[in-house]
C-alpha cells in the first residue's frame, strides 16, 4: 500500500537576502540525503500538524529563528518506488523575526550563509536552485 508523506520548508528571507543551510555528510549516524549540499529549512509535517506549523517548528528547531510565513511559493511531489510512499513538499517564504544569532542542529547542519543569488558552483539542492531562480528580491 502507497503512503504520503508531507515536507514543508522555508524559504527565509532577511535584510534582502535568503538563508541556506548545509546538510551534514551523516545524520543521526546514517549516510545523509544530498550531504554536503546547500538547502533550507524544513522537515515532516507531524500527525495533527499543519503544514505552516511545521515550516516555523522546523526553522525554529534546524537554526534558532523565530519566523513569519508571508505566503506559499511551491509545491512538489514525488514517487518513491523503493520506499513505496509518495513525498510532497510545499515551501512557504517567510521572514525572520529573531533578533538572535543562528544556532544550527550539528546533527543536520554544519554551516549557512545569506544569499542574494545563488552561486553556479554551490551545491545546492535542485528544488531550492529553482526557486532562487525564480525568486525576486
Amino acid at each position: 500500500m502507497t503512503t504520503n508523506k508531507l515536507i514543508a520548508h522555508i524559504l527565509l528571507k532577511k535584510e534582502g537576502k535568503y538563508l541556506l543551510i548545509k546538510r551534514t555528510k551523516i545524520k543521526r549516524g546514517i549516510p545523509n540525503v544530498f550531504p554536503e549540499y546547500w538547502d533550507i529549512p524544513g522537515g515532516r509535517v507531524e500527525v495533527g500538524e499543519l503544514p505552516k506549523e511545521a515550516a516555523i517548528r522546523e526553522a525554529f528547531e534546524e537554526v534558532g529563528q523565530d519566523v513569519v510565513i508571508t505566503g506559499i511559493i511551491h509545491e512538489d511531489s514525488n514517487f518513491d518506488k523503493e520506499k513505496n510512499i509518495i513525498f510532497t513538499r510545499l515551501v512557504y517564504k517567510g521572514e525572520i523575526i529573531s533578533e538572535k544569532n543562528i544556532v544550527l542542529d550539528p546533527e543536520e547542519h554544519t554551516n549557512y550563509m545569506f544569499v542574494h543569488k545563488i552561486n553556479c558552483n554551490d551545491q545546492i539542492v535542485d528544488y531550492v536552485k529553482k526557486i532562487l531562480k525564480n525568486t525576486k528580491s
